[in-house]
C-alpha cells in the first residue's frame, strides 16, 4: 500500500512538473511570437534589391542612444526587436530610474534598459551632467568605446543608433554614432540609423525631411506609432527633475523643466513610416567614402558642444579601424 502511494505521489509530481514546464514553454513562445509580430508591424522592407527585415526577428539587436529620450525620438520602430537599450551619453540618475519604471509594462522596457555609465545621484547629475563642458572630459570617444565594448558580444549582429549628422546636429549624438560605427567595424556588425534630418527644436512634420534617397545606402522603413509615442512621451512630461538643494534643483531644471528635452507639440517627432539606412555592413563602414553623407555632416551644424573642449573630433568622419588593426582599449 505504501509503495502504491509513493508511485502515485511520484506520478503526480512528474505530471505537475511537466505541466509547469509546458506552461513556461507556451509563455515563452507567446512572448516570442508577440515580439516577432510587433517587429513585423513596425519594420518593412522596400523590396527589390533592398534588405529584408527577417533578420531583425532574431533578437540580436542593440539600441544605443545618447540621451534618455533619444531612443523614443529616433529609434522607436526597433523597440520590439531589440535585446537591450543602452543609454550611452551620460549616467542615469534616480529620476530616470523612476521614469523607466513608469513605462507601460507591455513594452517590457525596464528589463532591457542598461545605463552603461551606471547611476549617480540626482545632485551629481545636476552639478556635472547638465554642464556640457564638465561632462566633456568624462564622456569622450575613447571612454565611450571602452564602456560600450563589453556589450558588443558574439550574440549581437546589429546596432541601431544615431546617424552621422546627429539628427539635428547634437554633438553627443554624433559621438555615439562614431563610437558605434568603429566598434561595429571591430566586431563585424551592421549599424542602422534614421535617414531623416531636421533643425534643432523641429515642431512640425514638414521640418522632418527624409534624406535616405540622397545617400545611396541600403534602406528599410520603420513605423513611428503616433499614439504609442505620445503615451510614452507623457511619462517624460509628467516628471520634473529635482535635487537635494534649491540651487541644484534650479540647475537641473535649467537643463530641462521636465525629463522631456525636445518640443512637445503634437507632431514634433518623425511620424509614420520613416527610412532607416545601413551605415555599416558586416564590419564595413559604408559612410566613409560616401560624399552625400559627408555633405550632411558638413551642412548640419554641431549643436550643444563644449567650445573649450569639443566632444566631436575635428575629423569627425575619420576612417574607422579595420578588424585587423583595431585594438581594444584597456
Amino acid at each position: 500500500m505504501t509503495m502504491v502511494k509513493a508511485r502515485s505521489t511520484s506520478t503526480r509530481v512528474r505530471f505537475t512538473l511537466c505541466r509547469a514546464m509546458l506552461a513556461l514553454l507556451l509563455f515563452n513562445l507567446t512572448i516570442g511570437e508577440h515580439i516577432v509580430a510587433a517587429g513585423q508591424s513596425t519594420l518593412r522592407s522596400l523590396g527589390g534589391d533592398q534588405p529584408s527585415i527577417a533578420d531583425f526577428r532574431e533578437g540580436q539587436t542593440l539600441v544605443v542612444f545618447a540621451h534618455q529620450d533619444d531612443d523614443l525620438l529616433w529609434m522607436m520602430p526597433f523597440w520590439p526587436v531589440t535585446s537591450r537599450f543602452l543609454l550611452a551619453g551620460y549616467p542615469a540618475a534616480p529620476v530616470f530610474e523612476e521614469l523607466i519604471k513608469s513605462f507601460p509594462p507591455r513594452l517590457k522596457y525596464n528589463a532591457r534598459w542598461t545605463p552603461i555609465w551606471g547611476i549617480v545621484d540626482n545632485d551629481i547629475w545636476a552639478e556635472v551632467f547638465t554642464d556640457r563642458c564638465k561632462r566633456a572630459p568624462i564622456v569622450n570617444l575613447a571612454t565611450l568605446k571602452a564602456h560600450l565594448r563589453p556589450f558588443f558580444t558574439s550574440s549581437i549582429k546589429r546596432v541601431i543608433t544615431h546617424n552621422n549628422w546627429g539628427e539635428y546636429g547634437h554633438a553627443q549624438h554624433r559621438l555615439v554614432n562614431m563610437a558605434v560605427r568603429q566598434l561595429a567595424v571591430e566586431n563585424g556588425l551592421d549599424v542602422w540609423a534614421l535617414g531623416t534630418r531636421m533643425p534643432m527644436g523641429a515642431r512640425e512634420q514638414s521640418q522632418y525631411v527624409n534624406v535616405a534617397g540622397e545617400l545611396g545606402l541600403p534602406t528599410i522603413e520603420g513605423y513611428f506609432d503616433p499614439t504609442l509615442f505620445r503615451e510614452v512621451r507623457g511619462a517624460y512630461l509628467a516628471r520634473v527633475p529635482n535635487a537635494s538643494t534649491p540651487e541644484l534643483t534650479a540647475k537641473f531644471r535649467s537643463w530641462s523643466p521636465t525629463l522631456w528635452t525636445w518640443p512637445d507639440q503634437s507632431e514634433a517627432f518623425p511620424m509614420g513610416w520613416r527610412p532607416f539606412v545601413k551605415l555599416v555592413n558586416k564590419g564595413v563602414d559604408l559612410t566613409i567614402e560616401n560624399s552625400a553623407v559627408k555633405r550632411l555632416e558638413n551642412d548640419v551644424m554641431i549643436e550643444n558642444d563644449c567650445p573649450a573642449n569639443p566632444t566631436v573630433p575635428k575629423s569627425f568622419n575619420m576612417a574607422a579601424p579595420t578588424p585587423e588593426t583595431a585594438k581594444p582599449l584597456l
